[in-house]
């Protein structure tokens, strides 16, 4: 089991303020005791040139200038682990050890798991028992984690299956197509029934989420117009998206409510979440923008283009807050009453890159989160205030059944996601790839309430290492 260190705490800290970085990382070094590159790194907000930047570096075998690069990257982007790979990676190509190990140490104890004894960047730094520990650590962070199991298996069939809803009223599953842009029922056997589908009254395009009203009795759904969609027609469609009502008991459509027409723009309603009064929000993931569905109207919350792509989103039970999760930045809030929005603080070794699935649920968020190797499912613990996580309680990790997991729902007792999402089978022009490398969509079930602490609970043998309190001791020295 890794255990953390001052330094590492450093190394790996970073807050996270709508488009502020942390310099935390630098916090011990004063600004004039910088290199003339660290000044100017210092100075860059721009994460694509940065890393252009540190490949030019690579490029001229500048490794040390590279580090210090994905350093600065890391500053920004504390989230994404691998930028701290590529950071280690050069500090190893000059054989300094103690960087490359705390960078490596930082990501073991954010839960990353992977195999990098074969990795030859790394051969100046691998002939230490400290290296033997940390690669052992962060393969053993590969290992499955957790008790879920597949609720349903769905049809192998091209229909690109990227959300569901759970249906209260019912006690039933309701599951959205982008290429039919249909929503269909789920059967027990896992048998699908259409409730809507798109056609010329309703104007409906690829749906890319669905949410259950059940007590006003209304199916909401998020749908764009995509080249995956079979109906797509560029010279009609391109650009145009939409929130669209129906019954939920026959599925009869109600009214859309359409994204602006503007020239050269093009929309994209992705994610929905209801509020407890009724109002549904959509989160548009291209233009980093939610729009609110509220007294029959169609209107924009906010634009917030320092983000870097918008998926998740969710409301809390008293209608006040709404967070949302962001590709690259993490998870962030948005106070309704206010107007403003907020950072969501995180402790140390929390990393929430590629948070797909977000869903309030009693004092915590629950979270699927694809931007990690393995892919893992959490409960995220939070402050009275509801403006930081205090805690984690993992459910789920690296489980066989998960190939991209992304969007949740949840019924009275479970939370269910979809395991395997198959978009990556179709090209950027909706065309599948090859037929036969078609997955049957798995939903998967885990219990919210199975986990272990963070904080301190009692261990019971089943923990992932790197999501524990560890107390502070340090690797084994170097040779």
């Amino acid at each position: 089991m890794i255990r953390s260190t001052a330094m590492l705490l450093m190394l790996v800290c970073g807050s996270l303020v709508y488009g502020q970085a942390s310099a935390q990382a630098n916090a011990e070094a004063p600004p004039d005791a910088r290199t003339p590159l660290e000044k100017q790194l210092a100075e860059i907000r721009d994460v694509d040139q940065l890393k252009q930047m540190a490949a030019a570096f690579r490029g001229k075998q500048e490794f040390l200038s590279e580090a210090a690069t994905w350093r600065r990257l890391s500053e920004l982007r504390p989230h994404i682990g691998q930028i701290k790979v590529e950071m280690a990676a050069a500090y190893a190509q000059l054989a300094d050890r103690s960087p490359a190990y705390n960078a490596l140490l930082g990501l073991q104890t954010q839960g990353y798991g992977m195999q990098l004894s074969d990795d030859p960047r790394f051969a100046k730094v691998a002939d230490t028992q400290a290296w033997d520990y940390i690669t052992d650590a962060l393969k053993q962070n590969l290992t499955p984690f957790g008790e879920g199991k597949v609720a349903y298996t769905l049809p192998k069939q091209d229909l690109l299956i990227e959300s569901l809803a759970w249906d209260s009223s019912r006690k039933q599953l309701l599951v959205g197509s982008i290429r039919d842009g249909a929503v269909y029922r789920v059967g027990a056997d896992g048998a699908l029934t259409a409730l809507v589908k798109a056609d010329a009254k309703n104007g409906m395009w690829g749906v890319m989420d669905v949410a259950v009203d059940a007590k006003r009795n209304v199916l909401w759904v998020a749908s764009t117009a995509v080249p995956h969609f079979k109906g797509y027609k560029p010279e009609r469609d391109l650009g145009r998206a939409g929130v669209f009502k129906f019954d939920l008991k026959s599925g009869a459509f109600l009214k859309s409510y359409l994204s602006p027409t503007v020239v050269g723009g093009a929309f994209s309603m992705t994610t929905l979440a209801l509020a407890p009064d009724g109002v549904i929000y959509a989160a548009d993931g291209v233009n980093n923008a939610v729009y609110q569905v509220r007294d029959d109207q169609l209107r924009r919350v906010f634009h917030a283009t320092t983000l870097t792509g918008i998926r998740g989103i969710s409301a809390t039970a008293d209608g006040r807050t709404l967070y949302f999760a962001d590709q690259e930045r993490g998870i962030l809030g948005y106070d309704l009453a206010s107007g403003k929005p907020f950072d969501v603080g995180v402790p140390p070794h929390l990393a929430l890159a590629g948070v797909e699935g977000l869903i309030v649920w009693k004092d915590s968020l629950l979270v699927v989160q694809n931007g990690m190797q393995p892919a893992r499912v959490m409960r995220l613990l939070l402050a009275a205030d509801g403006r930081s996580i205090t805690g984690v309680k993992p459910l789920a990790a690296g489980q066989p059944e998960f190939g991209l997991p992304t969007l949740a729902t949840l019924t009275e007792d479970r939370l269910l996601f979809i395991a395997n999402s198959q978009k990556n089978e179709y090209d950027r022009f909706g065309l599948l790839r090859k037929a036969d490398a078609l997955q049957a969509t798995r939903i998967f079930s885990v219990d919210p309430n199975f986990a272990s602490d963070l904080a301190g609970s009692k261990p019971t043998g089943n923990e992932p290492p790197a999501l524990l309190k560890r107390p502070v001791v340090e690797p084994p020295a170097k040779k």
